[in-house]
């Protein structure tokens, strides 16, 4: 081994340290500090940088089966992301703008084999590659009564998301020969050429893309996305989809999708205590040739925040089904829980399809740096056939999770997960072994 040479985790570890020792009160900052070029006109230049970093422990992986069943121990491993960039700004004297970014990432998997096996015949893995890399240019003043930014056309590697990224909110594919399978740090589409409009409460995207796949197996997608929100308690939209894909089951699919949210107490004028009452959907209908059946995945859900309470505590019931069909195209998370259903099963085994899920989730905040979620899922098979067991009864998981914002510049995450596989899991892998998870996770951005 050569010891002049720094492992990955001790580059990580090391970047991580210099990064958050603060030189000046960081709460007082508004403006990125690696900004180094700004004018008073608002145009700017400025270098950006992510960095992170965790560690995984599973016992009793797969229910008590991964070596016998997949030929390897899961025991524990760890993944880094190292992300510098360059994003600027420039706006033109008529108002409008150009914007871009750019970013390289160095991901890393070492220490171990992840839960995804995607790196069991590869060992320690390392990958440097471009994420984003895209154009813009915004309209400013120049549609007049149609508002500022009326328009916004950009082109290049870029992430195109809707809603709660259900549908699309990753068009890049991580793991295996590029590592970080859990960080992820391949997001962005190969391509994506997307028009975004606003004017009042009608937004709308006329959008197109192709993703970037691990494997050799590429997807693009057209389309037209439109939202109207009647007041900040309510809004309405939806997308539709033409996908053309080197995947049979994909190519030729038509996509509807239909989402929303109401808070009707608030809305409507309620009583006060009713009105933090929140209600949201998803629907989607994929729609194949005449030889394949037709896709279904939707979601409702119902929260409510004591706000005026300590720890202004959140409660959130979720029920999600998604038929044996089901295509989960290009979606992400835009928070735990969304749309990586549990940090077991969510994370490694069931990826919304041939699913339906009750969640609860409880999110409390002690402290404002801390915040702290309990979740537990009741996970049974849409079709347990499909599968070839006999009972939908699948698996029940909880999760705790919490949350310290150290600074503005750096997060850290403490996740313990607990996955009890009811008959239909047993059924399937042939053991009955809780499977248990922790991670911890270190997250600076600038």
């Amino acid at each position: 081994m050569d010891q002049d040479r720094l492992s990955p985790r001790t580059a990580t570890l090391a970047l991580l340290l210099v990064l958050v020792l603060p030189t000046a009160p960081l709460a007082e900052e508004k403006t990125n500090p690696l900004r180094f070029y700004a004018q008073d006109n608002g145009s700017y230049l400025q270098a950006t940088l992510g960095v992170d970093y965790a560690y995984f422990s599973q016992h009793n992986a797969w229910y008590g089966v991964d070596e016998t069943r997949f030929g390897t121990k899961i025991d524990s491993w760890s993944e880094s992301l190292i992300r510098p960039g360059l994003e600027g700004t420039y706006f033109l004297p008529s108002s409008q703008s150009v914007y871009g970014r750019i970013d390289v990432v160095q991901a890393n998997t070492f220490g171990g084999v992840d839960a995804g096996f995607t790196n069991a015949e590869l060992g320690d893995v390392s990958w440097l590659g471009i994420d984003k890399a895209y154009l813009g240019w915004r309209s400013g003043r120049l549609f007049g009564s149609l508002g500022d930014d009326f328009l916004d056309l950009s082109f290049g590697r870029q992430v195109y998301a809707t809603g709660t990224s259900f549908l699309f909110g990753s068009e890049g594919g991580a793991g295996f020969r590029r590592a970080a399978y859990y960080l992820g740090g391949r997001k962005s589409a190969d391509w994506a050429a997307i028009a975004r409009m606003k004017s009042g409460p009608w937004s709308g995207d006329l959008f197109g893309f192709e993703n970037n796949s691990v494997f050799p197996r590429n997807t693009s997608a057209g389309g037209a996305t439109l939202g109207y929100t009647f007041a900040p308690e309510a809004n309405i939209g939806g997308s539709v989809a033409a996908i053309e894909s080197d995947v049979n089951s994909r190519d030729g699919m038509q996509v509807v999708d239909l989402r929303g949210s109401v808070q009707p107490f608030a809305l409507s004028g309620g009583p006060a205590a009713l009105r933090p009452f929140k209600l949201e959907g998803e629907f989607v209908h994929e729609d194949r040739d005449e030889t394949m059946d037709s896709g279904f995945g939707w979601y409702l859900a119902a929260s409510y925040q004591w706000s005026e309470v300590a720890w202004k505590p959140e409660l959130t019931y979720r029920y999600a089904s998604f038929d044996e069909d089901y295509d989960t195209l290009f979606y992400s998370a835009v928070d735990w829980g969304s749309w990586f259903q549990g940090e077991i099963t969510g994370e490694y085994d069931l990826f919304n399809t041939n699913l339906d899920s009750h969640m609860l989730r409880l999110k409390v905040q002690p402290v404002e740096p801390l915040s702290l979620n309990v979740f537990y899922y009741r996970f049974t098979l849409h079709d347990p056939q499909f599968f070839g067991v006999e009972s939908d009864d699948y698996v029940d998981e909880w999760n705790l999770i919490a949350d310290w914002t150290v600074t503005p510049h750096l997060t850290l995450s403490l996740v313990g997960a607990l996955a009890i596989p009811d008959d239909g899991a047993e059924e399937y892998f042939g053991d009955d072994e809780n499977w248990t998870a922790g991670m911890v996770m270190a997250t600076v951005r600038y």
